[in-house]
């Protein structure tokens, strides 16, 4: 009779074990499921990561679209120069470039969408497109969370920033004031676009070189500038051979 009762508490026993580990283990592999939905949320993802041409350009010349085009890219640099120009002072010159750089690389991703859905086919150039839009969402998923640190940080150096801030309301007023010209085709005039903004985006980053405190700002600004300044090199080639990606500093 004993050998029989021990035989059933070690049975129960066994069985509570089992549950308590299966529970522990659906507890574990929820809150990992919960936490990756988190962090997925986080990333930026832009608006259309693959953007169907437009239908009503079937009938349009092509002269017709590059002209549309170089207005559509006129209009987006002249938004993100007014955006940068409203952006309110943080204390911190190196959050003001993260946050411009931000908003730089999204206006490049509108940009990079507007080559196709303005009837951009070439197949080099779709695929830079097409691929500029994902380097550039990553790149804008640090730089956020890289701002957001800086933010809990609350660093103020305003003599710095105030410094910074004036070189680039001087490097604001001159994009302000240049248009893009008339181009022969619809990639010359993508590959225009592209040089603007990424000589826009080493501009900001020789300026921030100055006046940042942070090891990882002046690291960040002058890999974008090597790297930018090569696609800027390649993109004014004759015939462009590009680097589809723009390298994210790791």
């Amino acid at each position: 009779m004993n050998d029989k009762r021990r035989y059933w508490m070690i049975f129960i026993i066994i069985g509570v074990a089992i549950l308590l580990i299966a529970s522990i283990t659906t507890a574990n592999w929820y809150r990992n499921r919960m936490v990756m939905k988190e962090q997925m949320q986080t990333e930026y993802v832009p608006d259309s990561l693959s953007v169907e041409s437009n239908k009503n350009l079937d009938n349009v010349s092509a002269e017709d679209q590059v002209n549309r085009f170089i207005a559509r890219q006129n209009e987006i640099m002249e938004e993100l120069v007014q955006s940068l120009k409203k952006l309110q002072p943080s204390g911190n010159g190196s959050l003001d470039y993260l946050t411009e750089m931000i908003s730089l690389d999204k206006s490049m991703v509108t940009a990079s969408e507007a080559y196709l859905s303005h009837g951009g086919n070439d197949r080099q150039f779709t695929s830079v497109s097409t691929k500029m839009v994902y380097d550039l969402g990553h790149e804008i998923t640090k730089m956020t969370k890289l701002a957001n640190q800086y933010r809990f940080e609350e660093h103020k150096n305003e003599d710095k920033e105030n410094a910074y801030l004036e070189d680039i309301n001087a490097l604001l007023d001159k994009y302000e004031k240049a248009v893009q010209t008339p181009s022969s085709s619809l990639e010359h005039a993508f590959a225009s676009a592209l040089v603007r903004h990424h000589q826009m985006a080493v501009d900001m980053s020789r300026s921030i070189l100055e006046y940042t405190d942070y090891t990882e700002i002046k690291s960040m600004a002058q890999n974008m500038i090597t790297a930018r300044e090569q696609l800027i090199e390649d993109l004014k080639k004759p015939a462009p051979r590009i680097d589809n990606s723009i390298p994210i500093d790791s």
